[in-house]
């Protein structure tokens, strides 16, 4: 049994209260009866997809143990499972059985109405488990069968649409943030670039979604910061457990009760700003003023609620935004710093280029940061080489589907993509395990190719951001707030690794995540123009 119900504060009651101990021994007992014949007992045991190798698992291997390889050695796994002839194979995940199919399908999976993307969210992160509000933003909010994705249609339409206004306001806020998390020195100054990183990107976003005064709010960026990483820990957890159970076993989980505090604390923080809000409308409406509006989150999801006529909880979705937006925008800042650490021949034609484009145009604003065109590549080429997770793209079958070559696919099951396949492909990308800062640069000035290849677009060929009408809707915000912060960090600072810090990725089943103990140095320099 998972160590996790004893840390969950589970504990024997005197004598005195029988009732009560004999009640919860009766929960255990549920508990581990359940687990037994879902994790161990043959009963339980998943069955493989039937017509596809098993790739990853030892003759006569339980599928856990199976499990257990996958979460460790995914990339030798899939890496084995491509170089096998066929069009798909298949893999045990702490999902189940997950087939993965080559990248010629997935033009096919992304767009086939029957592989559902809202399905494997719930399956993936518990969303329809009662009370946890972890994933609320990406998931959707749901009102008896209608489904509104809220995070999805605020970041993909007004959080977009707001960049050219809030560009220079990015940028000043980079500048204040640098001061607190990067305090300039003379000498040379270590620090631990991941945890940093959060920090900045979680006050960035916020300045974004809740505007200049709670994006300093020390107790909201805790917050924010921390969420993404409880929740993914609560998921992880839970899914040691049969899905018979995890209703149950989810209370019992200290993940889930730090998770709620911290909801409950978003709620007091969001509603006094709203509160604040709703007063002053007040007080302008009494004084015949117009309206106030504001260029952020909260603004956005109150004219969802009116839009749609339905109420919800703002904070939650607050919350998912920054689960999807904080983290994954953290790692892609830090591994471009890694990689330019690595290539640092690249540093200085970037300061070049971003001191070229404050020159031409006086200052920020976003065309500004679309003449960064090395900086763009610079990012994409990163993320080729680094991205989020292993396997993307990944859907649910809705009914028994059948795709070009005669590959079936049953309903529930589970099918995916990988990156690998996809960024890492020679013919595609010549020497791909080598950082060229300026490959997609080129390919730009291919005449045609002016608009394709740039850190926002999606193909079958780079999937960093997914593909598809599913493909990440806040890519855009993130592709400028990394200009604006790279260009800062390059333009006032000089960067190294610390002596002996290695800046190599750490990899656990899907999930791939840049070294979070890694030591950068860093150290005061003059910019060749003021930002």
């Amino acid at each position: 049994m998972p160590d996790t119900i004893y840390e969950s504060g589970l504990s024997m009651p005197s004598a005195l209260h029988s009732f009560s101990y004999f009640i919860t021994s009766a929960i255990v007992l549920l508990l581990a009866l359940a687990f037994y014949y879902g994790a161990v007992s043959p009963l339980g045991r998943e069955l493989a997809v039937p017509n596809y190798e098993l790739v990853g698992t030892n003759k006569g291997e339980s599928f856990d143990d199976s499990k257990q390889r996958y979460f460790t050695n995914s990339r030798e796994i899939l890496q084995e499972g491509l170089s096998k002839t066929g069009k798909g194979f298949q893999v045990c995940t702490p999902l189940g059985p997950l087939i993965v199919l080559k990248k010629e399908f997935i033009n096919e999976i992304q767009r086939h109405k029957h592989l559902s993307f809202a399905k494997n969210v719930v399956r993936a992160n518990f969303t329809k488990l009662p009370g946890v509000g972890l994933m609320a933003g990406m998931g959707g909010f749901r009102w008896g069968g209608d489904r509104i994705d809220v995070f999805k249609d605020v970041a993909r339409i007004q959080l977009t649409q707001s960049l050219g206004k809030i560009t220079e306001g990015l940028s000043n806020e980079t500048a204040l943030s640098l001061q607190d998390y990067f305090p300039p020195s003379k000498d040379w100054r270590k620090i631990v670039f991941y945890p940093s990183a959060v920090k900045l990107v979680s006050r960035l976003s916020s300045y974004a979604f809740l505007g200049p005064v709670l994006c300093r709010n020390d107790e909201w960026l805790d917050i924010n910061g921390d969420y993404a990483v409880v929740g993914i820990d609560f998921i992880r957890h839970l899914r040691l457990w049969p899905s018979m159970v995890q209703p149950i076993v989810q209370y019992f989980l200290p993940q889930r009760r730090i998770m709620r505090q911290q909801e409950l604390t978003a709620r007091r923080i969001i509603g006094k700003e709203l509160d604040k809000r709703r007063l002053r409308a007040a007080a302008d409406e009494r004084a015949g003023k117009p309206k106030k509006t504001y260029t952020d989150a909260l603004q956005w999801l109150q004219d969802t609620m009116d839009k749609t006529n339905k109420r919800f909880d703002i904070a939650s979705g607050v919350l998912g935004m920054g689960l999807g937006a904080v983290h994954t925008t953290s790692m892609a800042l830090t591994r471009a710093m890694f990689d330019l650490c690595d290539n640092p021949e690249w540093i200085q034609p970037l300061r070049d280029e971003v001191k070229s484009a404050l020159e031409q145009d006086g200052g920020w604003n976003k065309v500004t940061l679309h003449k960064m065109k090395l900086m763009d590549s610079v990012l994409k080429e990163s993320q080729r080489r680094n991205p989020v997770h292993f396997t993307i793209l990944t859907r649910v079958a809705e009914q028994d589907v059948t795709l070009s070559h005669g590959i079936h696919i049953r309903k529930n099951d589970m099918v995916t993509a990988t990156t690998y396949d996809t960024m890492m492909d020679p013919e595609v990308y010549p020497e791909p395990e080598r950082f060229i800062g300026d490959r997609f640069l080129k390919l730009r000035q291919i005449p045609g190719n002016e608009n394709k290849f740039q850190y926002v677009t999606t193909s079958s060929d780079h999937i960093g951001f997914g593909h598809g009408e599913h493909a990440c809707p806040g890519r855009f915000f993130a592709g400028n707030e990394l200009k604006i912060v790279l260009a800062h960090m390059l333009m006032k600072y000089e960067w190294k690794f610390a002596p002996g810090s290695r800046s190599s990725n750490i990899e656990l089943a899907q999930d791939i995540v840049p070294n979070p103990s890694a030591e950068m140095m860093f150290r005061e320099r003059t910019p060749e123009i003021q930002l």
